[in-house]
């Protein structure tokens, strides 16, 4: 498929990020809002120019704040993504945890459908940060694949209390191993990436019947 077929990336917005709401003007409060810019303008920009074009006059001039404060916060555009990837991907599991609370009366597989597509809506409804942390990591260095791998192990984890709690429905159900958990982590991935090439974000929920077809198999329970 020739790159002149792909989606264009997000594009970078035309004015700066809204401000955080009104908060007590202490030195702490301030800081945190600029901070918040910082990464909030981070995604947009790597998502729109790719994470080695990016630089810090780009992200600065987004977020609003000066060059002085961005280096206050971070030592340089690495560590200003690193700390972006890791805010998005704990708020991606949160996500995904607060969906779960409302399914605790569902059986492992309503539990895994669940996760699914919470997974996938909170992906589609972020698709600057979803377009910047799911492909421009993969690119962005030693110690952002560090980070993604341990991401990969927080899935993992995630997935393997499903598992438990399948074994638990079923003693006779055969144990899956993290290797192979860890291999649909990956392939669930490389769908996801696949759609925003080829479709964009807004798609992304549309994969939860195959992914959920997926997961369940390699879980060893039926297809959905």
């Amino acid at each position: 498929m020739s790159a002149s077929r792909l989606p264009s990336r997000p594009a970078v917005p035309e004015r700066t990020l809204p401000r955080g709401g009104r908060h007590p003007l202490t030195q702490e409060a301030v800081s945190a809002s600029q901070r918040n810019r910082l990464l909030d303008a981070m995604g947009h920009i790597v998502a729109a120019k790719g994470f080695k074009a990016a630089t810090v006059a780009d992200v600065i001039a987004l977020a609003g704040v000066s060059r002085r404060t961005f280096y206050e916060q971070f030592t340089d555009m690495e560590a200003c993504f690193l700390a972006a990837y890791d805010r998005g991907m704990k708020s991606l599991f949160g996500a995904i945890r607060a969906a779960l609370r409302d399914a605790e009366a569902m059986d492992w597989q309503g539990r895994t459908r669940v996760a699914i597509a919470a997974y996938l809506q909170a992906l589609a409804a972020a698709p600057e940060v979803t377009w910047a942390f799911s492909v421009e990591t993969l690119g962005a260095g030693a110690r952002a694949l560090e980070l993604r791998g341990w991401v990969l192990d927080q899935w993992v984890a995630q997935w393997r209390a499903l598992q438990t709690l399948r074994e638990r429905d079923d003693p006779t159900s055969p144990p899956v191993s993290d290797a192979s958990l860890l291999a649909m982590v990956g392939g669930i991935e490389e769908l996801v990436r696949d759609c925003l090439r080829r479709r964009g974000a807004t798609a992304l929920p549309e994969l939860a019947q195959p992914v959920t077809h997926f997961a369940l198999a390699v879980m060893g329970g039926p297809r959905a």
